[in-house]
């Protein structure tokens, strides 16, 4: 019983921060996102301030779940949370409910039930600097691609906002999971670097995931952002931590099973909300620098 309601308060404050985000991201200047004046025009707003809140109440139930309840029973909670989400901008934010949306966030929540199941087993032996090098930098390009599009003078539309965002995120986990391993080996030169660098991701992909849900609908850049947050520590956890995927056969099976449901499920939300997605992309047009002459 307490677990259910820690659960469902965790997803309930989480979804609603996004519609809440959503909601006061459109109300900026378009020309403001990926830029630190979108952030810095939301702090204004009384009601973003609630949504960042909300935020964090979500995370510190999310944690206390997990103090409760194993990952298997949380994390596909949490995704099934998405209904919620698909309620609240309908509700809030005019998006409509489509029967591609439902079967998404069913695939998803079961994907990622799967995935937690056989996810590897907890270990606190960090790999060498090349390893680390070549993952973060993987990571961190993949973190950059919408701002350097952006830079450029490119379109950039929700879907790439996202994985932008569901990239910095995914550095920020496997940096907190180096934060854990460096505390419980007492390496505080490491713990120190792991939390600055911890820091300036997740504030990149905070502007990242703002910036999505200013252009686009909110269920598939949710989903976008907690599959790859998600899913990439998972895949990376064999390199960097010596967690090793399931060697049985059938247990591999549901593990690939449970990625291929994930995918399944996002793109399906997607493509459910695709009309969408490019109506908001039309009405931007291009992405051009602030003062820029026009083409």
């Amino acid at each position: 019983m307490l677990t259910g309601l820690v659960i469902g308060a965790a997803a309930v404050c989480a979804n609603l921060a996004v519609v809440l985000t959503a909601l006061e991201a459109r109300r900026q200047p378009p020309v403001h996102s990926l830029r630190v004046g979108l952030l810095l025009g939301l702090a204004r707003r009384p009601l973003w301030r609630l949504a960042a809140g909300l935020d964090v109440a979500g995370w510190a139930l999310k944690t206390a779940a997990l103090l409760i309840a194993p990952l298997t029973v949380v994390a596909p909670a949490m995704a099934l949370g998405l209904f919620l989400l698909l309620v609240f901008a309908a509700a809030a934010l005019g998006e409509p409910v489509r029967p591609a949306s439902l079967a998404g966030v069913a695939m998803l929540a079961g994907g990622v039930a799967l995935v937690a199941l056989h996810s590897p087993e907890r270990q606190v032996t960090v790999a060498g600097p090349l390893a680390w090098s070549i993952s973060a930098a993987v990571l961190a390009c993949g973190a950059a691609a919408a701002f350097v599009a952006r830079w450029r003078g490119l379109a950039v539309d929700a879907r790439v906002m996202a994985l932008s965002c569901g990239f910095a995120w995914a550095l920020n986990g496997i940096l907190s999971k180096l934060m854990a391993d460096a505390l419980a080996s007492a390496r505080w030169a490491l713990l120190a670097g792991a939390l600055a660098a911890a820091v300036g991701v997740g504030a990149v992909g905070y502007l990242a995931k703002t910036s999505a849900l200013q252009a686009g609908p909110a269920a598939p850049v949710e989903s976008i952002v907690a599959v790859l947050n998600t899913l990439v520590p998972v895949a990376l956890a064999p390199v960097l931590f010596a967690e090793e995927w399931p060697a049985d056969a059938g247990a591999a099976l549901q593990l690939v099973a449970g990625l291929a449901l994930v995918a399944l499920g996002v793109w399906l939300l997607t493509r459910a909300t695709a009309p969408a997605l490019a109506r908001a992309r039309a009405g931007s047009g291009p992405a051009e620098p602030a003062g820029s002459p026009p083409g």
